[in-house]
């Protein structure tokens, strides 16, 4: 964490910005452990006394037996989900779907469509313990559930952390790279909490894809592609969505006008143990809007897509110091028609927006000068030759693709700093200068001639 936006050169070297920025860090660490010793404090004492009142003392002999659990038998406590569902809202049919199945969001009533391109998908067994596994030993997961307790963002603010992969092991000290992940908070009309926390550039968008891969996440595209009839589909975003309180969920559209090609993919990863349902949905009943609520469920996801209007359910996890944690993985199928409105998405910082987005995205356009001879006169050309990018890489409808086991990359992508002066405090907001200015200095992409390594497996050049 210490090393955020900084190579290991870097901070070996202790330049200015380095100290100034580890030294904050070790600060509000501190404060943070301090905080926590407070709380641990306080809840001792309070344990201590409920344990004096649950025990019934002889005045015989001194001995002092726990009352607390006399009457557990006479009075269970119900835990089951459907006694958490509020009459207020519609619900929908629930069924156990197999790995990459998809089923549209149907009302459980009258068994008509909610949306058009809302619905849950079937995961692999192992795909949760995977994606959660993956955030628990990078460290994410432990800043996720302390940082909106201890450190929270005001609204429309953002931070920055560095962590290393947990798949980079038996890798030695000066091999090993740093991922960068950004964390941001919505303003304040979502009217809660949420932390978003996403993958900043390239290279960590590249070892998260890795993790999607070792979750099975191609069965997962595989039903998502046939479902919808799409001709290609790539990840184009990667990140995680934190709440702890929700005062009224922000019913929202994540795409619209994509022509059905563009989607968010959302499974929760950690909830609180009897906490209630975690997602609206709405759509239209019998001529009226009807907002509908549900669980993501531990062996699916749902999908929304264009004009799937939804929302975090109305939540408060803070009398148990619990957040509820959902993964969030963005899908397109990109067209001549959508790129312009895919690449100006704003939800995560990565991939950069506009011009620059289309390209990674889309193509690269390469210009070959050439000349040719005619009539004995030299006549100067240029010709464009362009390549595939992101567009088709994980999953096509012919079955070109190798999917994301054996994810050859990207095509070529040059790219360089679009502004003058670029430091590396752009590259941590702290700058003159906007970090996707800066793609060079702050290594928003990675360099093919240095580390990308075109038409190689992933997992050959990541080692995993």
């Amino acid at each position: 964490m210490l090393s955020a936006g900084f190579s290991n050169e870097e901070t070996r070297e202790m330049n200015d910005a380095y100290v100034e920025f580890s030294t904050q860090a070790i600060v509000n660490e501190m404060e943070r452990i301090e905080r926590i010793r407070d709380e641990l404090l306080a809840k001792k004492k309070k344990l201590a006394a409920g344990d004096a009142q649950t025990q019934t003392c002889s005045a015989e002999d001194g001995t002092c037996a726990d009352n607390s659990s006399k009457d557990a038998s006479s009075s269970p406590t119900k835990n089951k989900k459907d006694d958490k569902l509020s009459s207020k809202f519609g619900h929908f049919i629930e069924t156990d779907l197999k790995p990459g199945q998809v089923e549209l969001l149907k009302w459980d009533d009258d068994k008509t469509i909610v949306q058009e391109y809302g619905a849950r998908v079937g995961l692999p067994e192992h795909f949760v313990p995977t994606i959660k596994a993956y955030a628990k030993e990078m460290g994410l997961l432990d800043i996720m559930i302390n940082k909106l307790y201890d450190n929270p963002l005001k609204p429309g603010g953002a931070d920055w952390y560095s962590f290393q992969s947990p798949y980079q092991k038996g890798a030695k000290e000066g091999e090993m790279r740093n991922f960068t992940w950004n964390v941001e908070r919505p303003d304040k009309k979502w009217k809660s909490d949420m932390h978003w926390f996403n993958t900043a550039d390239e290279l960590s968008h590249e070892d998260a894809l890795r993790a999607l891969s070792k979750g099975g996440f191609d069965e997962v595209l595989k039903g998502i592609g046939e479902q919808f009839n799409l001709d290609e589909l790539h990840v184009d975003s990667f990140g995680f969505v934190a709440v702890t309180n929700c005062d009224r969920g922000f019913i929202h559209t994540d795409w619209e006008g994509t022509g059905g090609r563009a989607f968010n993919f959302l499974v929760g990863i950690h909830s609180p143990e009897g906490a209630g349902p975690e997602l609206i949905v709405e759509g239209e009943k019998k001529g009226k809007e009807l907002k509908g609520e549900t669980y993501y469920g531990s062996n699916s996801g749902v999908l929304v897509g264009d004009d799937t209007r939804h929302g975090t359910r109305e939540c408060d996890h803070r009398s148990k110091h619990e957040v509820r944690i959902t993964t969030s993985i963005y899908l397109a199928d990109a067209t001549k028609e959508n790129i312009g409105i895919l690449a100006g998405d704003t939800t995560s910082i990565f991939p950069p927006m506009e011009e620059m987005g289309e390209e990674w995205i889309w193509y690269v356009c390469y210009f070959v000068s050439s000349v040719l001879v005619v009539c004995s006169h030299y006549i100067s050309t240029l010709s464009c030759t362009t390549y595939r990018a992101q567009r088709g890489r994980h999953w096509r409808k012919d079955g070109g693709g190798p999917g994301l086991v054996g994810d050859p990359g990207r095509a070529a992508f040059p790219f360089q700093d679009n502004v003058k002066g670029c430091t590396k405090d752009d590259c941590l907001g702290e700058g003159r200068r906007d970090r996707n200015d800066c793609l060079k200095t702050c290594k928003v992409f990675i360099d093919d001639s240095t580390e990308y390594m075109l038409g190689k497996e992933r997992r050959e050049v990541l080692g995993y």
